[in-house]
Parts: C-alpha cells; structure tokens; sequence
C-alpha cells in the first residue's frame, strides 16, 4: 500500500447529492427530499437532498407542517481537501515529545513517508519524514566507529545497536521539519493540486485557522476519483444550478422545464416530462414502483404540486398533475383545496418578506438573443400589499439588475384567486415598448389569465425580445 493510501474513502462511502435549483421554490426542495427518500428505500443508494439556497417562506410553512427536516445548505460542490484527506481514525498524529522509536515504528508498519507531530498545545508543530529517519541510521556507522574500545573489546555490532538505541530514544522534536507546506479543509482540489506540483514533497499536513491537523494528504489521493456525483432535480440548466457543478459528475435529471443541458460525459438517466411540476413525476416513479411514500412525504410532494401548478389552475396542469395530487392527498389525509387555500396563503405576505426577498427567493436568469434577462414570481392573495409596496419594490428590482449585470429583469405578481398576474418590469426600454399587454402603473402589466412563468410568461417574454432584438 502506498503512504497515506485512500482505502477509508471508497468510491462508494460518498453520498449521491440530490439538490433543486439556486433560489429554491418548494417543489425544487420537496422534490429534492422526496427523491432521496425513494432511492434510498428503493434501491438502498445513499442519497442526501440538499438545498442551493435559502428557504422561501411557503417551503419552510410545508416542512414545519410535516415534520420534516430542512435540507443542508450547499453553497457549491467543488471538491474540497476535506474530501480526499485522510481524517478521523485513518489518521495518525504523534507528539513532539514522543521518541524517534514510535514514530520510526508507525511508519514501517504502515509504510508512510511521514507523520504529522503536533505539539503539547494541540497545535502542529511539523512532521518527522522516512527520508529523515533512514538518513539519521545511515549516518551512525560514521559517527560510531570512533567509539570502538581499544583492543576490539566491544564488537562494532554492539555499538551500532546502543548508538541506535540512544537515537531512537531521542524526542521527535529534535529531529522533525518545522518549515513544511501546509493546507486548509476548505481549500479546492483545483488549486491545491496546482499548487503541490511546485513542489517535490510526497505529502502534506492539513490544519484548520486555528493551526490544528485536520488530515494530511498524499499526491496518490489527488489520482483518486473526487468529483461529487449529483442528481438535478427541477432544473437542467447549469446555469440554474449550484456553483462547481461543471466540475461534478452529474448522474440522473428529473426535471419538467425547456431544455438547457450541456452534454454529458457519459449516458444518464434524464426523465423530462410536460407536467406542472418534478413531484407529480417523482410521485408517480413511487408509484410505479409499488411503494407508496409516507404521509408526511406524500405531504410534501403534495404542496409541491400545488405550489407549481397554483392549486391546480395553471395552464401548466395536466392530467397526471391532477391524478398524483389526488393520490398523494389520499395518503396525507388531505383534501385538496382546502390544505392548498392555507400552504398558498401562508407564503404571500409581502410586507413580512422584505423587498430584496420578493425579488430573490423565487427568481430564474435566462438567455436570449444576446440578452440577460431574469423573472422572479411570488404568490399572493390578492394585489392590495404589492398596490402599497410597488415603488419599494420596483427599487429592489432595479437594484438587482444592475447587481446581477441583467439586460432586463421583471417580477411576476400573481394572485392565486383570481388567477391572473401584475408585471412588474425594470431594465432594456425597448423590451417595455414592445409588452402589448395593458399597463396598470409605472412599468407594471396587467396579464390576465397569466398564472405560469415556465409555459406562459417565459415563452412570451423569450418570443418579445426575439423581435426587439431582430
């Protein structure tokens, strides 16, 4: 085995990544969980949801309500040292005080080519090298052959083994390296790996700010497969998608939205469907499979698809929307309607969300005939709290575009009991010019009926600024 092998971290001790998009609605996150859970009762994967961003207020509503435990927040999946280090029981650190004869030992039998040494302050004091222990033993012929009492009484042999015994009983810290490279757990694979072809050392100690080994890690784990394997869920477009995935090999989409993917190294399971949202298929992937989830996933799944469909009215709606909402409704103890009027109703308070979370919680960039164009939606019961903060929040909104450098952004208000949404618009003139809906204020639209952004608002917006742009 090579020092510091990888035997701890087998390809199949990591987990597989399940995440929504960045700006998480609730069927990004529920679906995200609901996945997991199949796969791992399924098929018995180690499948972990995650989430790329901060909950919205109806999502934290729907887990609250269901007992179910809010995802971790991954801000990228770059891989990082602390993936590939050895830690934990793997590691083995000895102390500044202990003698050469331990550290000596451990290495041979370990076949290492150093150990880290950490000082009586918890603290990293250096390391102690093969190379340094073979070339101190090397050395005692030379040093040992002036001992030798006249008259050959004492045999060269026994002065060798006592010299050896006297080094070997000296303390690590006389003899170790104080003046090593180190790195952080935090550090990207990337960059350290650039970093340690400069240098010729096998090697190296990790620590963390406060200067305590953390790991160590050796060029042979640099050789080893680090990239995160991650199913999409409710997205395919990387640019959507949490930061360091073109650096993750991603291994399974479920998604319901227009095609944006790149290609793919290798084939993959990719389940697109034309439905109001990716827990109507995750449901029926339950289904189809013979086990039917808990009440509290059937839940979760069940606000998803309300959320994504607004309580079934949207025109992105379909039948099989409508069969799985009834199906996991069954399985909740929910009715429909009822349970859909109070989720809905739960997350459409403006006033409590703030202007920049209006903005941001629920917003998707796209691209489009050389135009950066954003549209984030919120749902409310009724206009009267949007009426009373348009001017706050068409200030957020032009904040936010120049923030994110955008040639245009816009933000869909839509009432969920009334079924029809106001547009509030910042940005490209030309592409205000040319919305042949009816005006109801300073850059704010009237769009009747309009309740989707995926089938109805992205279309027409995609269609407008194809013609602006011609």
């Amino acid at each position: 085995m090579s020092a510091w092998g990888f035997d701890s971290m087998e390809e199949n001790s990591q987990p597989v990544i399940i995440i929504g998009h960045k700006n998480p609605d609730s069927d990004s996150v529920c679906s995200a969980i609901a996945y997991a859970r199949l796969k791992r009762e399924l098929y018995g994967i180690n499948a972990v949801p995650y989430r790329a961003g901060n909950l919205n207020a109806q999502t934290s509503y729907i887990l609250d309500r269901f007992g179910v435990d809010t995802p971790e927040f991954l801000p990228d999946v770059y891989p990082k040292i602390s993936d590939i280090m050895i830690k934990g029981e793997d590691l083995i650190i000895i102390s500044e005080d202990d003698p050469l004869k331990k550290a000596q030992e451990c290495i041979i039998q370990n076949h290492f080519s150093f150990l880290p040494v950490v000082r009586r302050d918890g603290k990293c004091a250096g390391r102690i090298t093969a190379v340094t222990l073979a070339s101190l033993i090397n050395r005692l012929p030379e040093t040992a052959s002036g001992d030798e009492a006249p008259g050959g009484s004492v045999s060269m042999e026994s002065i060798l083994r006592d010299a050896v015994d006297r080094l070997l009983g000296m303390p690590v810290k006389d003899f170790m390296e104080r003046d090593h490279l180190t790195f952080k757990p935090y550090d990207l694979v990337r960059n350290v790996s650039r970093e340690i072809q400069k240098s010729n050392e096998g090697g190296f100690i990790i620590v963390d700010d406060e200067d305590r080994i953390q790991g160590v890690v050796a060029r042979i784990n640099f050789l080893k497969q680090s990239r995160f394997k991650v199913i999409l869920v409710d997205h395919n477009e990387l640019g959507q998608s949490v930061d360091g995935i073109e650096e993750a090999d991603i291994v399974e989409i479920i998604d319901h939205h227009r095609l944006g993917m790149r290609t793919t190294d290798q084939p993959i399971q990719f389940i697109n469907k034309v439905v109001g949202s990716t827990s109507t298929i995750i449901a029926e992937l339950f289904r189809g499979s013979g086990r039917a989830p808990d009440p509290a996933t059937a839940g979760i799944m069940l606000s998803a698809v309300i959320s994504d469909t607004v309580l079934l009215k949207s025109p992105t709606t379909t039948g099989l929307d409508r069969e799985m909402a009834e199906w996991l409704a069954t399985l909740a103890g929910l009715d429909i309607q009822e349970y859909g009027e109070q989720m809905l109703a739960a997350g459409s308070s403006l006033k409590e969300l703030g202007p920049e979370t209006v903005i941001t919680q629920d917003q998707k960039t796209y691209s489009e005939s050389g135009v950066r164009f954003s549209i984030s939606q919120v749902e409310v019961v009724g206009f009267k709290q949007f009426r009373e903060l348009e001017a706050v929040l068409a200030e957020a909104l032009n904040t936010f575009l120049k923030k994110e450098a955008l040639d245009f952004s816009c933000l869909m208000v839509t009432d969920v009991t009334h079924e029809g949404s106001l547009v509030l618009c910042a940005g490209d003139e030309k592409i205000m010019e040319g919305v042949t809906y009816p005006r109801a204020g300073e850059n704010i639209f009237e769009m009747k009926g309009v309740l989707s952004r995926k089938k109805q608002a992205l279309p027409y917006f995609i269609d407008l600024i194809r013609g602006v742009k011609q």
